[in-house]
């Protein structure tokens, strides 16, 4: 597989990534008067939370795993003042809110399939916490700048976007870039 110039792994790490890992249903919390934060989100795979601890380490975060009820994994970076203004970029009061200026990249869009993403007998799943709210629709539209077309779903297994076609689904992988260990099945392949 032949990797794009524009994905993943042809840019350096940035703490701006990380927006890739609120619409996987990342959240944020404040401290020391929101000069600090920490970004947190749950997975249900070890793999899971072993590649985001990397892809947090790669922008220079420590990070730790607890567990979360339900068996799944709560995977935290450190709380930092290096994240305090990027968490205020994303909340108004105590609300989750997508910035008007919101610009995923590749490497953003790979935290998002690391985190949540799903392949599926009818292609590959990004799911999300957030249904039917702003952020979703956001989502769509981040997607469609990327090039990669996707479908609103909500399904058994989730609620998202769908990618399909091989088309599609090369131009996925091409940007988020190589499987992350263990990932299985659970890597679109271009």
């Amino acid at each position: 597989m032949q990797f794009s110039l524009f994905g993943a792994e042809a840019a350096d790490p940035l703490v701006e990534d990380l927006d890739g890992v609120l619409f996987a249903g990342g959240d944020w919390v404040r401290a020391d008067g929101g000069s600090a934060a920490r970004l947190s989100v749950l997975v249900a795979e070890q793999w899971r939370a072993d590649a985001l601890r990397e892809e947090f380490a790669d922008r220079d975060l420590a990070s730790d795993t607890a567990a979360a009820p339900g068996d799944l994994i709560a995977v935290r970076t450190e709380i930092t003042p290096r994240l305090g203004q990027h968490a205020l970029r994303w909340t108004r009061g105590a609300a989750l809110r997508p910035p008007a200026d919101l610009a995923l990249s590749a490497s953003g869009l790979r935290l998002w399939a690391i985190a949540a993403g799903r392949a599926e007998e009818a292609g590959y799943l990004l799911r999300m916490a957030d249904p039917d709210g702003e952020l979703h629709r956001m989502a769509g539209a981040q997607l469609a700048r990327l090039g990669v077309t996707a479908v609103a779903v909500g399904s058994r297994v989730g609620t998202g976007w769908r990618v399909t076609s091989v088309k599609r689904l090369r131009r996925l992988a091409e940007l988020i870039g190589a499987p992350p260990a263990g990932c299985g099945p659970d890597w679109p392949r271009g």
